[in-house]
Formats: structure tokens, sequence, C-alpha cells
């Protein structure tokens, strides 16, 4: 009963919040009051407080956000009118033959079709069409406007490669799973890079991605072998984004663990989901494999004074979940929540989350729990087939030179790279 005047007093400071919220976003405010929104800070990336509470954001704090950009806009001309604030003289623009996009700015020229981007007419993103004049690549572009030194390669033949959409990731990462045989969960490091660029040309809007992770983990042993893990992660596929409609993409996935044992396996992972036109995606994720790897091994169990003989054959994880992803209301980061199964009958949550914390740096996250059955089917009991993964990674955009940017190109990679979550062994017999 003592937990009660607790529970009392939390619910009473959260419906204070809520009305307070409310009382806020009703409340009228002039610009005047709202000087320290049109500081020089407002262009810096998000604190992590606001990257948070973004996370919870509700419609009062849509509302007010609205208003503090009215209001801002509104002090910046009241300045300008009284002459606080120097005019921009666009004149010289008239002299400028084309169009002059911004970086990271989106031009959608010609028709929309029911709210799905035309790739024809698509020249957003930092690409060549933001290359004008050898400023963003340090050359200029070429009769056809592709960017000369930083995206065309010569040898022995010449060929575009947009390096817009390339990112590097190194991080730290813990995971665990039957190859641990129920003793030991594996830590280590993890490092790789993903790419997407537009298949062959832009008129069709079909991406192709390409991206590998190494990670090092077991660096001091485990209480059963000396040696330390060592894997090597490929994943190569294609994808199509879109503004709302149907999306999805297929990769391959290549997986090289070497421990106290060898393992080489692939598989095929996909996803197609539904964007809704105003704010959402609701979809179905897979992975599927047939493949199977032999292990005959020793392993020394603490206490025992013979070695353990491992013997059996494994296979991928074939996984089905649902998710739900939503952008979020920091330049570009995005959240999705997955729940499903495994075809032998292990239940599956996991989520993962991109938040940009500078132009060129973001933080991404991720989590994925398989829930090992409680009956005595599971080979070695319930405790050895409980798998998990749980990594956190610093992401750079070194071509984009913004994570925000990269969040709006519609050739991102869709899939990241496979891991111990989306890559996961288990004993077939």
């Amino acid at each position: 009963m003592r937990v009660f005047p607790w529970i009392l007093t939390l619910l009473t400071a959260s419906c204070g919040s809520v009305f307070a919220d409310l009382a806020t976003a009703a409340e009228p405010r002039e610009p005047a009051k709202l000087q320290h929104v049109v500081s020089d800070d407002y262009n810096l990336p998000p604190s992590p407080t606001k990257a948070i509470r973004s996370l919870f954001s509700t419609d009062q704090d849509r509302v007010f956000a609205a208003r503090q950009r009215v209001a801002r806009a509104s002090y910046v001309a009241s300045k300008v009118q009284a002459g606080d604030i120097d005019t921009v003289d666009y004149s010289v623009l008239s002299e400028a033959s084309g169009e002059m996009p911004m970086e990271g700015e989106i031009i959608m020229e010609g028709p929309a079709v029911a709210g799905i981007h035309d790739p024809a007419t698509y020249h957003g993103g930092p690409g060549c069409s933001s290359c004008q004049g050898g400023s963003h690549c340090g050359g200029g572009c070429d009769s056809c406007g592709v960017c000369g030194p930083c995206e065309t390669i010569c040898f022995p033949l010449c060929f575009r490669l947009p390096l817009e959409n390339l990112s590097f990731r190194a991080g730290v990462e813990g995971f665990k799973g039957p190859l641990n045989a129920g003793m030991d969960g594996s830590f280590g490091f993890l490092y790789g890079v993903n790419w997407g660029a537009p298949l062959f040309s832009r008129d069709h809007g079909f991406g192709v991605q390409l991206g590998a992770n190494g990670s090092n983990a077991n660096l001091h042993g485990a209480s059963f072998t000396d040696d330390s893990r060592d894997q090597f992660f490929l994943t190569a596929g294609i994808f199509r984004r879109v503004d709302w409609g149907w999306q999805g993409g297929l990769v391959y996935d290549h997986m090289s663990d070497h421990w106290y044992y060898d393992i080489d396996a692939s598989q095929i992972r996909g996803e197609l989901s539904w964007k809704f036109q105003c704010k959402g995606e609701f979809g179905f994720w897979f992975t599927a494999s047939d493949e199977t790897s032999d292990i005959n091994e020793q392993i020394l169990l603490p206490g025992a004074s013979a070695p353990t003989i491992v013997n059996g054959s494994y296979q991928p994880h074939n996984m089905f979940a649902f998710f739900y992803r939503t952008p979020l209301e920091v330049c570009g980061g995005e959240m999705r929540f997955s729940g499903g199964w495994t075809d032998n009958e292990l239940g599956l949550v996991g989520a993962d989350l991109n938040v940009p914390i500078t132009k060129c740096l973001a933080v991404e996250t991720n989590f994925l729990y398989l829930i090992p059955r409680n009956d005595n089917e599971d080979i070695g009991g319930a405790y050895t087939s409980e798998t998990w993964n749980i990594g956190i990674n610093l992401v750079w955009y070194p071509r984009a030179c913004s994570s925000a940017s990269a969040g709006k190109n519609y050739y991102r990679p869709l899939f990241n790279v496979a891991n111990n979550g989306t890559f996961s062994m288990y004993p077939t017999e």
C-alpha cells in the first residue's frame, strides 16, 4: 500500500503537465515574446533533450512548434521592415543559367502522381545537380552535369559512382545465441560501411545497395575457449523508396563466423511496407534460408575434466515480423518497432533508432530478442536457445556531410547491413 501514494502523485503530475501543455498551446504569443527563437542557435543540431522529447511529441507540441516558426518569420520580417536587417539582392540570380538548387533541397518538377515521387525529375540531395560551379566536389561538372573528380571514375573505363549515400559506422555490440553453448555471451566492436545509389538511372526509381560489417568479440576468450570471435557480414540488393504507397526491397546476406568453429552461411532478407501519406509506415520483413553448416569441435566447460564435443548442424533463423517505422522531428531521424516469430516457434521483438547529432554524424542503435520456449523441445533447454543482440554505433556521412539530407534521399540504403540480430544461427538437430 505504500506504493499507492507515489502512483497518485505521478498521475497528478502527469495530468497537470497535460493541462499545462494545453494552456500553453492555446495562449496567443507575440513575436516580441519569442526573440529567443530567432537566435543563431536554431540552425544547430538538436540537443539530446529535444531529440528524446521528439520521440513522444504530442499534437500540442507540434502546434506550438508551428507557432514558433510563424513567430520567427514574423519577427525577422519586422526587423527587415525596420531596417535592422539588410535585404538580399537577388538580381544576381537572373543572370544564372538554369536552376540552382540548394544543397540538400529536393526539387520536384512535373505533375506528382498520387503523392509518389517521380524519379525522372528528382534532382535533390547533394548529388550531381548540387555540384554546379565545382563548390561541392572540388571540381566542375561535365557537359552532362556529372561531377567530374568526385563521381566519375576512369580505370580503365569511365563510370559514375555517386557517393552522397555513403556512410561509415563504428560502435559496440553484445549478443548471444545457441553457438555460445549456453555459457558466456559475446561482446565486442563493430565497424562497417553501407552505400546506396540509383540502379542504372533515376528514371525508374529503383536503387541498389552494398554494405559490409566486421565484428571482433570475445577478445579475451570465454569460459570454455581461449579463442576470440571474428565475424564478417556482407549485404547486397535492390530496393525502391516512395513518398507514400508501397515501398520495399530484397537483399542477400552472407556471414562468416570464426570462433571455436568455422561457419559460413547466407540468407535472403526482404521487406514490404505501406508508407502513409501523412506520417508513418507499416509493413512486414522476413529472413529465409535453408543452408546448414556442420560443427564438430571440442570445448572445455568450466569445472569439467574432459572436453565436451559440440557436434551438430546449424542454420540461420527464418524470421517473420511486422513493423511500424516513423520519422522523427529531428532532421531526418527515424525509428522502427518490430514484433513477430521464427520458424522454430520463438517469439521476436526488436527496435532500431537513428538520430542525427551533427551535420555529418548520427547515433544508430538497435536490439533484437528471440524469446525461447519454456518446454523441453529446445536442444539443451530454453537458456541455450535464447538469442539477443544489442548495439550502438556512431554513423558518419562523409559525402553528404548532412545526416539530415541523407534521411531525405530516395536512394539511401533501405536495409541496414546484416548483424547478429538480423542474422543468427540455431541447431537443427
